[in-house]
C-alpha cells in the first residue's frame, strides 16, 4: 500500500487487513470489498495484481485483504468447492471465517453494501459466498474461477450481480469447465446459471463493444455478454470472454479501476439497514 490509509487488523490468529480511506468517518456508510487471492498466492501479491488498495482513497471504499489457510505443503488456499482447493481435505470452514471478518469489519465501519472479488481459487470462493447467501452481498467478480458443477448446490441462493472474466486458453481452470473426477462449471455455464437464478431473460443478451484488457494480446480481445432484461433485484450478469486469454492475463494498469466501477454500478439492491 503506497498511500496513507486507516488500517485495522481483523481475524485473530488468521489475520486480515481492513483498509479504509485516510479521512474516513466511521459513522459514514461505505462499500466493503472482500478481496480473495488465488491458490498458492497471498493477499499482498493479489493486491499487486489487481491494484485495489491504492484506489481506496479515490473510490471511497473499505477493503478486506484476507489470506487463505496454509496446507501441509505451505500453499495458501480457500476451501471453496469439492474441486478447489482443499487438496488435503483439511475441511477448514472458510465461509465461517470470511463471514466472521465481515462481521468484525462492521464493528469499525458502517457497511453500505458488500462485494467480493477473486482470482482463480478466490473466484471460486466468491461464488461460494454468493451460494451461501452472505447477508449484504450484492455483487461478485471472478477472474478465472467458477463454481460447483451441480447447480443444485446454489439453487436457493439470492440473486446477486455477477461478473465472470475468463480466458478461452486457460489451462488451469478450463473455460468450458470439467467433468469426471475434477468437476466444475464452465464460464458460460456459471454466468447463465446466475442469470437464470435472477430470472433474467436468457433470450435477450446484450453484446457489448469488446474491450482491450490483455496487453499480451493484440486488439480488443475481450467479448462482453450482458444479461440484464427482466432480472430480479435489478441485478446484472456479465461474461467477459478473453479470446486466447490465459489463467493470469497481462492486464492494463486500469484493470482494477474497471473492476471496481463494474461492481459499484452493477447492482442497485437495497443497502444494509
Amino acid at each position: 500500500m503506497s498511500e496513507d490509509h486507516i488500517v485495522h487488523t481483523l481475524g485473530g490468529q488468521r489475520p486480515a487487513l481492513l483498509v479504509l480511506p485516510a479521512d474516513h468517518d466511521p459513522e459514514t456508510p461505505i462499500p466493503l470489498v472482500l478481496s480473495l487471492h488465488g491458490f498458492t498466492s497471498h493477499s499482498a501479491q493479489h493486491d499487486r495484481y489487481f491494484g485495489l488498495s491504492k484506489r481506496v482513497n479515490d473510490h471511497r471504499f473499505a477493503l478486506i485483504m484476507a489470506n487463505g489457510t496454509r496446507d501441509p505443503d505451505g500453499k495458501r488456499f480457500w476451501n471453496a468447492t469439492d474441486f478447489c482447493c482443499d487438496l488435503h481435505n483439511t475441511q477448514v470452514d472458510d465461509v465461517k471465517y470470511l463471514s466472521g471478518l465481515l462481521e468484525e469489519a462492521a464493528t469499525h465501519i458502517a457497511v453500505e453494501r458488500i462485494f467480493a472479488l477473486g482470482h482463480s481459487n478466490g473466484g471460486f470462493m466468491s461464488y461460494r459466498l454468493a451460494c451461501e447467501g452472505i447477508p449484504g452481498l450484492v455483487a461478485i467478480a471472478s477472474l478465472a474461477g467458477t463454481s460447483f458443477s451441480d447447480p443444485a448446490r446454489c439453487a436457493f441462493a439470492s440473486p446477486v450481480s455477477v461478473l465472470q472474466i475468463h480466458g478461452t486458453d486457460d489451462e488451469t481452470v478450463a473455460y468450458d469447465g470439467s467433468t469426471g473426477e475434477h468437476e466444475y462449471a464452465g464460464a458460460e455455464e456459471v454466468a447463465l446459471r446466475w442469470a437464470a437464478l435472477a430470472r433474467c431473460d436468457l433470450t435477450d443478451p446484450e453484446i457489448l463493444p469488446p474491450l482491450d484488457l490483455d496487453q499480451g494480446i493484440d486488439g480488443p480481445e475481450t467479448v462482453r455478454t450482458r444479461y440484464r432484461t427482466g432480472c430480479r433485484n435489478d441485478v446484472t450478469i456479465e461474461l467477459w470472454t478473453i479470446e486466447q486469454g490465459s489463467h493470469v492475463p497481462h492486464f492494463a494498469p486500469d484493470f482494477g479501476q474497471r473492476l471496481l466501477e463494474w461492481l459499484f454500478n452493477a447492482s442497485h439492491a437495497d443497502t444494509l439497514s
